[in-house]
């Protein structure tokens, strides 16, 4: 049996009068639920009576037709409003929305429980929970049998439902479980920014146009990663609300497993670059780790970035199935990866990653701490003037020594007598050079950052001058001291201070 709202308008009993929206009697009821919140299209779905008090409905007249249209706009089947007087005055521009889209508005008589209209469409409805049943019996066949075949989970609950289910991570704007056809990346993009900065609590389903043609529907998954499960359809679309939990859970179990394999995957890796980087591992003991990373025997290139950014260059090339390894020492972030997926990855990472610092080309293992020295320059080189990717071929020869060795003549061919000041006197006058520089020659930013007085200061400065020759005044001597710090600094390769 097909339960109508006219139906239960119907059957006197249950003392339902239709005060707007008579031309939806016809849709179809599938279960009623009672709900007081201010947003109940988000906990209802399509073909549910909405019954309510009216605690849920505005008092001003705008916000009752936004309820009305957000109501229609779910594909919720009608509301039934409480005739005790709990509800605010209905304003006649709802009732006339409610009209002009078919939403049926019925009062339901306050000797009327709402007990007595949900078992109606509970009985109504029993038949359906039989076949229900079978499904959710499919469902969980389809999770148990899914690791001994070769269609993943997401593409045999896409079948059982009959749609083609896409997660998202609208924190990063990427794919998860991307074994299907990839869904359009202005989609993608779409519901990332309409979510916004509102991950800590992701909408409990989202509907939503692209382009003015594509209508996408996402539901929140109970993830730690902010996910979403999505798809796609000419209208909204219109999912049982029994199935869909289910699948939820399976498909949040899934990406959690995912989740948990990659980050153990990422571990293993940054000890395997890390040991790489320092020179500790061969090359014969390095090539099987490498193979099992899926990165042997190729040509490789190392990206350096911004250690901050560690967690979005992982997410981001995890997700697109790139292979790679990568770590964190000091304040820099290093990716290993191979050559063929050069383009791809800066193309993906600059729009996440504020600078981006690349090494030249290497096909052996004993190269590997070049490239990543090589890929700090690259770096310094695009934060210095600002750019988005720096490569190392092009970067290096503006004002970055090729070698370690470059680098130190270079630091100590302009900062030498200070550093041995320093070294001789415990002093601290390469370290207030910097401070200086990085502080556009800010005298009292300089000064609270040392926590010293400007007097110290000044005879701080006064000294360097003296021992290195040159003035804190010059715009060339200013950029010889700037060079210099920066060789400095790169002179000193990776450190052990890894984490």
């Amino acid at each position: 049996m097909e339960l109508t709202v006219g139906d239960l308008v119907a059957m006197r009993q249950l003392g339902c009068h239709t005060i707007a929206g008579a031309g939806g009697l016809d849709r179809k009821v599938v279960w009623a639920h009672s709900c007081e919140l201010d947003d109940p299209w988000n906990w209802l779905s399509s073909g549910e009576l909405l019954m309510t008090t009216g605690i849920c409905v505005s008092e001003d007249c705008a916000g009752q037709v936004d309820l009305i249209r957000n109501l229609a706009k779910a594909g919720i089947a009608g509301i039934a409003i409480g005739d005790d007087l709990k509800a605010p005055p209905l304003h006649a521009d709802m009732l006339t929305e409610a009209d002009a889209l078919d939403f049926p508005v019925l009062t339901v008589s306050h000797s009327t429980p709402f007990s007595a209209l949900g078992r109606t469409v509970a009985v109504a409805a029993q038949s359906e929970q039989v076949s229900r049943i079978a499904r959710l019996s499919r469902l969980y066949e389809v999770a148990r049998s899914a690791t001994a075949l070769e269609t993943s989970l997401l593409q045999r609950l896409s079948t059982e439902l009959d749609y083609e289910l896409h997660v998202i991570d609208v924190e990063f704007a990427t794919e998860i479980l991307g074994d299907t056809e990839p869904l359009n990346s202005a989609v993608i993009l779409d519901l990332s920014t309409r979510v916004g900065s509102a991950t800590e609590r992701l909408p409990a389903r989202l509907a939503f146009t692209v382009d003015g043609s594509t209508t996408a529907t996402a539901w929140a998954l109970p993830t730690h990663r902010k996910c979403m499960l999505v798809t796609v359809g000419e209208s909204d679309v219109d999912v049982d609300a029994f199935g869909l939990l289910h699948a939820q859970s399976l498909i949040a179990i899934d990406v959690e497993r995912t989740t948990r394999e990659r980050e153990r995957d990422d571990d293993i890796g940054s000890h395997l670059l890390l040991q790489i980087m320092d020179g500790t591992l061969g090359s014969d003991a390095a090539q099987p780790r490498l193979e099992q990373a899926g990165i042997a025997d190729r040509e490789w290139i190392v990206i350096g970035f911004e250690a901050g950014h560690l967690r979005a260059v992982r997410t981001v090339l995890g997700d697109s199935a790139i292979a790679n390894i990568s770590s964190v020492v000091g304040e820099e972030g290093y990716v290993l990866i191979a050559v063929d997926d050069r383009d791809r990855t800066v193309d993906m990472l600059t729009s996440r990653v504020s600078h981006l610092g690349l090494s030249g080309t290497t096909s052996t293992v004993q190269r590997l701490p070049d490239s990543a020295r090589q890929s700090r320059w690259a770096l310094q080189a695009a934060r210095a003037d600002g750019s988005a990717v720096a490569e190392y071929s092009t970067a290096a020869p503006l004002f970055l020594p090729r070698t370690i060795a470059d680098a130190q003549f270079a630091a100590r061919a302009v900062l030498g007598e200070l550093m041995d000041h320093d070294e001789a006197n415990q002093s601290h006058l390469v370290e207030t050079l910097e401070t200086f520089l990085t502080s556009d020659r800010s005298w009292s930013a300089t000064a609270e950052k040392l926590m010293i007085h400007r007097q110290t200061l000044a005879y701080r400065l006064k000294r360097i001058e003296g021992l290195s020759g040159r003035s804190t005044k010059s715009s060339a001597d200013i950029a010889s001291f700037w060079m210099a710090l920066t060789a400095l600094r790169i002179s000193r390769g990776v450190s052990s201070s890894a984490r």
